[in-house]
C-alpha cells in the first residue's frame, strides 16, 4: 500500500512540473510592452504594484504596434501601461488612433482609450469619448456614443463596431446617416467603407426631399444608388405610396421595382394597383403593374376592381394620369360589371373605354357594342357610350329576351340606375309589355331614333322620334324565328358577380344558345 501511493505521488509531481513549465513557456510567448524612448523616468519599487513612470517624447512598441504619448505609466510585472496626453497609436500602419487617455493590457492586446477619442483608417474617421480596440482583431468598440465619417456619408450611433481589416462597421441604437441626398435613421445597420453599402438589420427610415422609405432589412450602396428592401417596406411620397415583400430602387434611371404582394396607392387620384410585379419609372411618370394585376378605383359608397394581364399608369399630353389594361379584362362594382380584351381610363375626363368584344352589365341588362365608354363624374357614373353594332338584352324570364339595338346608343344614369336611353341610327326594339305581370305579348319595332324610359329595371315608355315601323303580336302568334333580333347573344355565366371573380375568365362565346331557347318556345306553345 504505501508502494502505491508513492507511485502517485510521482505521478502527481510529474504533472504538476509539466503544468508550470507549460504555464511559464505560454507566459514567455507573451511579449513585453516595451519603452524605447522617454526624456525621464522614474522607478517606485515599493509600490503596489511596482510601477515606472516615463515623460516627454515617449515611444513604446509591442510587436508591430507603435504608441506615443507625454506620459505613461508602465506595470512591467502585469505587462500593462496607462498613458496620458497625446495618445497615439498605429496599428499594421494603416489605423492610426488618438486619444487623451490610455489603458494597454500587453497579454491581452486590449487597448481602452478614454477622452477625445479618433480613430482613422485609410478614408473612415471614428471620433468618440470611450473606444476599446482589440489589436488582435483589429475591431474598434464605441458604447457611449460615437461619430463615423468618410468621404459621402456622416453617421452617429450610442454603439458602435469598427471591423478595420475587413472595412466594415456596425452600429445599433439611434443610428442616424447623414449625405447630400438622404438622411437614414435605424436601429441596427451595418456598412461596408469599401463598397459604400449599407445593411439595415432592424427599423429603418430612409428621407430625402421628395420620399421616405421605410424597412427592417435590406441594403443601400451609397456610391451606385441602387438599394433593395425585403421586410415591411413601404415607399412615401406626396402623390403616392408603395408596399411589397420586395422594393428595388435605382436612383440614377429613377426605376423602382417591387416583387410579391406590390402595392401602388395614389393617393391624390384615390386609386390602387395591386399584383405581383411592379416597375415604374420616375423620369417618365410611368408604372407596370403584371401577375395578378388589381386596379381599384376608391370610393365612399363602392370601389370599382379591375384585373387584367397588364396595367399600365402614364401621363397624357395635359398631364393627367392615363390607366390602360391590355388581355382578360373583368372588372366589378355592385352596380356594373363587365369585360373586353383591352381597357384605356382617362383622369382628365373620368371616362372608361373598352375595346375589342366588351361586354357590359348593369340592373339586369347585358349590353355590347363595338366599343363601350363609361363617363363618370364625382366617382360615380353618369353616361354610358356604346358605338357600333350597339345591343341591349334584359331576360324577361328564362325564355323571353327584351332587346334594344341600333348603331349608337347613349345610357343617362342617375343614382347608379339608367333610367334613359338614346338610340341613334337603326333602333330596333324587341320587348314584352307587361299587365300586373303577365306578358300581354311581344312588341317589335323599326325607328332610326329611339328614346326609351326606364323605370325599375323595366322598360316604362319608348318613344320613337321618326315614323315607327312595327307591330304587336299576342304569344300565340309568335314562332322561335320570331324571338331574335339580329346579332343576338346571351353570355350566361360570363358575368362577373364579385371582386374575387375577376380573375376568372371564361369563355366569351354565348352560352345559351338560340336553337335551346327557341326549343324551349316550342315546348311552351306545346302546353
Amino acid at each position: 500500500m504505501p508502494g502505491i501511493i508513492s507511485r502517485y505521488k510521482t505521478i502527481f509531481l510529474l504533472v504538476g512540473f509539466m503544468c508550470f513549465f507549460a504555464f511559464h513557456a505560454e507566459a514567455q510567448k507573451k511579449s513585453k510592452v516595451k519603452i524605447k524612448n522617454s526624456e525621464s523616468f522614474r522607478a517606485l519599487l515599493k509600490a503596489d504594484p511596482p510601477v515606472t513612470i516615463f515623460k516627454n517624447k515617449v515611444y513604446i512598441t509591442h510587436e508591430d504596434i507603435k504608441m506615443y504619448c507625454d506620459s505613461v505609466y508602465q506595470y512591467n510585472e502585469q505587462n500593462r501601461i496607462e498613458a496620458f496626453g497625446n495618445v497615439h497609436i498605429i496599428n499594421a500602419d494603416t489605423v492610426h488612433i488618438y486619444g487623451d487617455y490610455l489603458k494597454y493590457n500587453g497579454n491581452t492586446k486590449l487597448a481602452e482609450l478614454r477622452d477625445n477619442v479618433k480613430l482613422k483608417n485609410k478614408s473612415v474617421t471614428v471620433t468618440t469619448e470611450f473606444l476599446d480596440f482589440d489589436m488582435n482583431e483589429s475591431v474598434g468598440y464605441y458604447f457611449k456614443g460615437g461619430k463615423i465619417v468618410d468621404a459621402d456619408n456622416t453617421l452617429t450611433s450610442v454603439i458602435g463596431r469598427y471591423y478595420t481589416r475587413q472595412d466594415l462597421l456596425f452600429f445599433k441604437d439611434s443610428v442616424e446617416v447623414h449625405s447630400k441626398d438622404y438622411i437614414l435613421n435605424s436601429d441596427t445597420l451595418k456598412y461596408n467603407t469599401t463598397s459604400k453599402t449599407a445593411f439595415i438589420l432592424g427599423p429603418t427610415t430612409i428621407q430625402n426631399e421628395k420620399e421616405t422609405l421605410y424597412s427592417e432589412d435590406g441594403w443601400y450602396n451609397t456610391a451606385s444608388g441602387i438599394s433593395q428592401f425585403f421586410k415591411n417596406t413601404t415607399l412615401n411620397s406626396k402623390e403616392y405610396q408603395i408596399k411589397g415583400d420586395s422594393i428595388y430602387l435605382n436612383k440614377n434611371d429613377e426605376n423602382a421595382r417591387g416583387f410579391d404582394n406590390v402595392e401602388l396607392r395614389d393617393t391624390v387620384n384615390k386609386f390602387i394597383l395591386r399584383g405581383n410585379f411592379l416597375e415604374t419609372f420616375k423620369n417618365t411618370e410611368e408604372a407596370l403593374m403584371t401577375d395578378s394585376a388589381v386596379f381599384i378605383q376608391v370610393a365612399e359608397q363602392d370601389s370599382l376592381f379591375l384585373h387584367a394581364d397588364t396595367l399600365t399608369i402614364s401621363k397624357d399630353s395635359a398631364g393627367f394620369e392615363l390607366i390602360k389594361a391590355f388581355h382578360h379584362v373583368k372588372f366589378f362594382r355592385p352596380d356594373l360589371q363587365g369585360k373586353c380584351d383591352s381597357l384605356v381610363y382617362s383622369m382628365q375626363d373620368s371616362t372608361i373605354w373598352l375595346y375589342n368584344d366588351p361586354v357590359l352589365w348593369a340592373q339586369g341588362n347585358q349590353m355590347v357594342a363595338d366599343t363601350i365608354g363609361i363617363e363618370t363624374q364625382n366617382q360615380e357614373v353618369r353616361y354610358l357610350h356604346f358605338r357600333g353594332s350597339s345591343f341591349l338584352t334584359a331576360k324577361e324570364d328564362s325564355t323571353f329576351y327584351n332587346q334594344i339595338k341600333g348603331k349608337n346608343m347613349l345610357g343617362h344614369v342617375k343614382d347608379n340606375k339608367v333610367y334613359k336611353l338614346d338610340i341613334d341610327g337603326n333602333g330596333e326594339t324587341l320587348y314584352y309589355p307587361k299587365d300586373k305581370n303577365i306578358i300581354m305579348g311581344m312588341n317589335v319595332a323599326k325607328s332610326s331614333d329611339i328614346t326609351i324610359h326606364i323605370k325599375e329595371n323595366k322598360i316604362d315608355q319608348i318613344v320613337f322620334i321618326k315614323k315607327p315601323d312595327g307591330n304587336m303580336y299576342p304569344l300565340f302568334e309568335v314562332e322561335p324565328e320570331m324571338l331574335f333580333l339580329k346579332n343576338f347573344r346571351w353570355f350566361d355565366g360570363i358575368q362577373p358577380t364579385s371582386k374575387e371573380d375577376i380573375f376568372i375568365w371564361r369563355d366569351t362565346a354565348p352560352k345559351t344558345s338560340q336553337s335551346i331557347l327557341k326549343a324551349e318556345v316550342l315546348d311552351r306553345k306545346k302546353e
